[in-house]
């Protein structure tokens, strides 16, 4: 029989709030946090689960949701890559943390990536457990995992679900919503997803003409030899291009071609790439996807090239920041999106915000 472990989760009251539904028949809106002084709302969070894996490690997930009656959908938030936490201040008090000000009422879990200390930051060592684990294919199995426990044992959950991941995290939650029934939408954020990126270091990165020039068919030689070795011996014990990215990752990562399985994808989902976003993920790669999509004749995306950002929302000024990430989140909830959103995202408003004075 499997057995999961709680710690001691800690209750926050929030501000007072009534709680309004929508109408029965409205199935794809979640039900709306109309606030008002007269009723209050607890939060549950950093209620934690651990559950051992088919591999027998233990996988923890986190939960943060409001303390109501009525079941509630899940926010399944990804993030990405390297040996940091789920529960470091960034990703912790931000990612749709649900509170007081939400315009929803959902619950938001949060899963931890194997032999990584939840409270751990940039910049962190990475333990010989998280090279063992760590693989885009292994992210997904643990989302598969939580997702099969939280169906057995969450009778707060009504079984809608709602995903958003950027990078690696935008990869894994492509996957998800093309193997996983039943998600309501998804957002995919900084995944490119029509180049693989074997073809991102070919062709935009270490051997592009700009870079490579006349040494170029040297350089693709060299590359492809590494890639061949990468993929003939998957190994933790070695890792490219960055402390954290052992062979094992890149052997599932450099193949990945988004657009291959998002092609027969019927679930709403939004793209989300920054135009100026290039070293990580290229914005070619995205719009690329979005052709592919278009090809095969598939109207379940929207697509949302945000000016002026580089691979995270960080690197926006905040006003046109703070609109992205709540029409983000308005999206998933099938909610209207705020003035100032796409295409321009508040672009004018940010420009002044960002000029000198």
């Amino acid at each position: 029989m499997m057995k999961s472990q709680r710690s001691s989760p800690s209750v926050f009251r929030s501000l007072a709030l009534s709680l309004s539904l929508l109408a029965a028949a409205c199935v794809s809106a979640v039900e709306e946090i109309a606030v008002s002084p007269e009723t209050p709302v607890e939060f549950l969070y950093e209620d934690r689960v651990t559950l051992p894996t088919l591999d027998d490690r233990e996988l923890i997930y986190f939960v943060d949701r409001p303390l109501v009656s009525q079941k509630i959908p899940i926010l399944l938030s990804i993030d990405g890559s390297s040996c940091i936490g789920q529960l470091r201040p960034i990703f912790r008090n931000s990612s749709y943390r649900p509170d007081a000000e939400s315009p929803a009422l959902y619950a938001r879990v949060l899963v931890e990536k194997p032999g990584v200390d939840p409270e751990a930051d940039y910049p962190s060592e990475c333990t010989e457990e998280f090279l063992k684990h760590y693989s885009m294919d292994q992210r997904v199995t643990d989302h598969l995992r939580t997702l099969q426990h939280l169906n057995a044992h969450a009778d707060w959950w009504d079984g809608r679900l709602l995903i958003w991941g950027w990078s690696d995290g935008g990869d894994i939650a492509a996957q998800l919503t093309a193997y996983y029934p039943n998600i309501e939408r998804a957002v995919i954020g900084a995944a490119g997803g029509g180049y693989t990126m074997e073809e991102h270091f070919e062709d935009f990165w270490v051997c592009s003409d700009a870079r490579a020039g006349d040494q170029r068919p040297q350089c693709l030689e060299d590359l492809r030899t590494q890639f061949q070795d990468i993929y003939d011996n998957p190994t933790w014990t070695k890792t490219w291009s960055g402390h954290d990215n052992s062979w094992k990752v890149w052997a599932t990562r450099l193949p990945s071609r988004l657009s291959n399985v998002l092609t027969d994808n019927q679930t709403p989902i939004l793209l989300v790439q920054g135009a100026e976003d290039f070293d990580s993920t290229p914005a070619a790669s995205a719009r690329k996807l979005v052709a592919d999509l278009e090809a095969a004749g598939n109207e379940a995306f929207t697509y949302w090239e945000v000016p002026g950002m580089k691979h995270g929302t960080g690197s926006l000024p905040k006003t046109q920041r703070d609109l992205l990430e709540a029409d983000m989140l308005n999206w998933l909830l099938n909610l209207d999106l705020g003035a100032g959103g796409p295409p321009s995202f508040g672009a004018a408003e940010a420009s002044k915000e960002a000029a000198p004075s």
